[in-house]
């Protein structure tokens, strides 16, 4: 691929709990076929995996989802009774902090733009200067189960309440094409967003869903018909929806699965980016 158009390529990866895992095979996926992006931008579990991308630390990322198994993930929740989140996330931040090793916005090799929600006012931030760390833990922050991120004087939660795949931050950082990953469901109801396994035992009458899982059920159905939105009034040029729906939002120790999903994804619509990308 020429010079001019690797730097026309954008990516914006969206929002979707433990089908995020995808965007790694994503990315790996279009490295392969020659796809480096000069810009993305990422919300909730995509800005996880586009901050570590753009710092040069995917790979890292790669490595803590494959070792991941229930226990582990278990033992990464710190649970708190108090506050204003289920999970202090403080132990979670140490790993981040671990694998981005201080590094800045400005130390990304990839101009990188983090989605956040400003709790106070609603307001959607586009956080792309001071530390990474941080901003990615403010856009992963789910309301209800993680604690909100104070940062820049800010109390933020995840940047998936009011942008689940930020199309305009990458566009807004030079793109001229966008390929976007969607890890909302295939379809509109169902039990692929009801994933988590005591909402299916609730179906079959067996018991009720916990406050977690109805918290992000809850929360993953509004972000769904919000991307649809979204994504309807500012279209990318490529579309990629991973076909993740047997993988529950929990099920952060199928990372496996998922960055095959991503993989997949991608060779599904090669021949749409390569179209795309022969008008560049």
């Amino acid at each position: 691929m020429n010079g001019k158009i690797r730097q026309a390529i954008g990516l914006a990866l969206g929002a979707g709990a433990a089908r995020g895992w995808a965007h790694i095979g994503v990315i790996e996926r279009l490295e392969e076929h020659g796809i480096h992006a000069c810009a993305i931008a990422g919300s909730s579990i995509g800005a996880l995996a586009g901050g570590l991308h753009a710092a040069g630390r995917l790979s890292v990322l790669k490595d803590f989802a494959l070792g991941l198994t229930r226990r582990r993930v278990l033992s990464l929740l710190d649970i708190s009774w108090r506050g204003s989140g289920l999970i202090a996330g403080e132990r979670l931040g140490c790993l981040l902090d671990d694998a981005v090793g201080g590094a800045t916005f400005s130390d990304t090799k990839i101009p990188f733009i983090c989605i956040a929600t400003e709790l106070g006012t609603g307001h959607e931030l586009w956080l792309r200067a001071g530390a990474l760390a941080p901003a990615i833990r403010a856009s992963y922050a789910l309301p209800g189960v993680f604690r909100p991120v104070r940062v820049n004087g800010h109390w933020l939660i995840d940047g998936g309440v009011v942008n689940p795949v930020p199309v305009a931050a990458c566009r807004a950082l030079g793109a001229r094409m966008v390929i976007a990953v969607n890890l909302g469901p295939e379809t509109a109801t169902g039990i692929a967003i009801q994933n988590p396994p005591d909402i299916a035992a609730s179906d079959r009458g067996r018991t009720a869903p916990s406050l977690t899982s109805v918290l992000v059920a809850a929360f993953n159905i509004t972000q769904d018909r919000l991307a649809r939105s979204r994504l309807a009034g500012d279209p990318p040029d490529v579309s990629l929806t991973p076909r993740t729906n047997g993988l529950g939002l929990f099920e952060f120790d199928k990372a496996e699965k998922a960055i095959a999903a991503g993989r997949d994804a991608v060779d599904h619509a090669m021949p749409e980016i390569e179209r795309t990308i022969s008008v560049l």
